[in-house]
């Protein structure tokens, strides 16, 4: 994940851009979710979601709809009763396999979640926060229905306003979904971001090649900006720019980094490429290509997390990207960079990678971007230790990640150098979908 609101998926290790395309075409997939299973046990049993784990480390997910309704009473996976008392200072977003959206309360440091009281439902998939500058936010749930060749595609996305007053409600907005359909639209992966500013979504559709900005009303309802979608060979993941003033998307089919700058006032094309778009990542790219990316606090270093390396970029006042020195760095043993995400301080980031590798920790230096390993990574490792989601909380020194379907709070130890504890008592909330965070008061 990566950024508030921010979702990262997909697979790495790939050997070569053809190997990337064949793969690509092949899994008709969608991402992040949390049990690995093989294939035929994923298209057999029908469950409401799976991933598959290809034998190059590739994760690609499935997901199916289904809904339900009703408080939940039983903890959500953590064993205890709802509340409608607790009053956070934020939330942690998930869906439950039956499309029933999970909300708990951070309190106690964030490393004890709490149950709310909720009835909200929706279309089961990726969920993002769009954390506006003001109040309401607004939490929104994307599924797709895959297409083909000879078929059309279709993004339904359901949206909420969260509530700032306890208990934490969500609200459907009016109307309560948006859809987005064409032909051959959504036959390979796909991505629902949202901009840090709360401003725009965005949608990227690998297959199609194209990228959509959704324009985020007051009220939060969703429309496409205008110009949309546009160009972007293998349009996989993105990033805003300094200021929301670029949107960086990544291709690592081809290993290339698209730059358009944004203008959202714009009554004909709210992107438009820049002069030295698309940016070709350093051979070999089969090692380099981009999967997702993330600024750096200062907004001046673009990081991406690729097939089996981590590039830093330095950001030019054009938007324009030049390889930093010392990048990219190659993990070593083997590792196969998956999401990115930052500590609320900006110090330290955190990459997780496939199957059992667990998350690496790197020191990041403000000035040059350089990156040093922290000790003891990588972190949350092992034969048991599947992580499908990241998500750092925003304003405590807490890194949540998703193992094996259950939520697990990992203190970041701001003076031990960014070292990554375990949570001390068992974590027991499930998600059957990544994770957001929103500020509520």
């Amino acid at each position: 994940m990566a950024r508030r609101g921010e979702t990262a998926y997909l697979g790495a290790g790939r050997g070569s851009a053809s190997a990337m395309r064949n793969i690509a075409k092949l899994l008709k997939v969608f991402l992040t979710l949390l049990v690995t299973v093989s294939l035929v046990t994923c298209i057999s049993n029908n469950t409401p979601s799976c991933v598959l784990l290809g034998s190059n480390g590739t994760v690609r997910s499935i997901f199916r709809a289904a809904a339900t309704s009703g408080c939940p009473t039983s903890g959500g996976g953590g064993g205890s009763s709802c509340s409608s008392t607790l009053t956070p200072t934020e939330v942690l977003f998930s869906q439950s396999s039956t499309g029933a959206i999970t909300t708990l309360a951070i309190n106690t440091g964030g490393n004890a979640l709490a149950l709310m009281c909720t009835t909200a439902t929706a279309v089961l998939g990726q969920i993002v926060v769009a954390n506006a500058n003001g109040s309401p936010n607004y939490l929104y749930a994307m599924k797709l229905t895959a297409g083909s060749d000879s078929t059309t595609g279709t993004a339904t996305i359901n949206g909420f306003a969260i509530g700032h007053v306890a208990p934490v409600t969500l609200t459907p907005l009016s109307p309560t979904s948006f859809t987005i359909s064409g032909t051959n639209f959504f036959s390979g992966t796909s991505v629902l971001q949202a901009d840090p500013l709360g401003n725009f979504l965005t949608l990227t559709d690998e297959g199609a090649s194209l990228v959509h900005v959704l324009l985020i009303s007051s009220n939060g309802t969703l429309s496409e900006a205008p110009g949309s979608p546009f160009p972007a060979a293998n349009a996989l993941f993105t990033a805003v720019g300094p200021g929301e003033g670029f949107l960086y998307v990544s291709d690592n089919s081809d290993g290339e980094i698209f730059i358009f700058q944004i203008d959202l006032s714009s009554l004909t094309d709210v992107l438009t490429p820049i002069v030295n778009s698309p940016f070709q990542v350093p051979a070999p790219n089969s090692s380099n290509a981009p999967i997702t990316m993330l600024l750096s606090p200062l907004q001046n270093f673009l990081y991406t997390a690729n097939n089996q390396s981590i590039s830093f970029y330095t950001i030019n006042g054009d938007g324009s990207l030049s390889l930093a020195a010392g990048s990219p760095v190659t993990p070593a043993p083997l590792f196969n960079p998956q999401f990115l995400a930052m500590d609320s301080t900006g110090t330290y980031l955190y990459v997780t990678g496939t199957s059992t590798e667990g998350v690496l920790g790197y020191t990041m230096n403000q000035s040059t971007g350089g990156l040093t390993l922290i000790p003891g990574s990588p972190f949350a490792s092992g034969t048991t230790s599947n992580i499908s989601a990241v998500e750092a909380d925003p304003s405590l020194a807490v890194l949540y990640l998703v193992i094996n379907g259950v939520i697990n709070p990992y203190t970041i130890g701001t003076a031990t150098g960014g070292v990554l504890t375990a949570p001390t008592v068992t974590p027991t909330f499930t998600a059957s979908t990544n994770i957001a965070i929103a500020s509520v008061q």
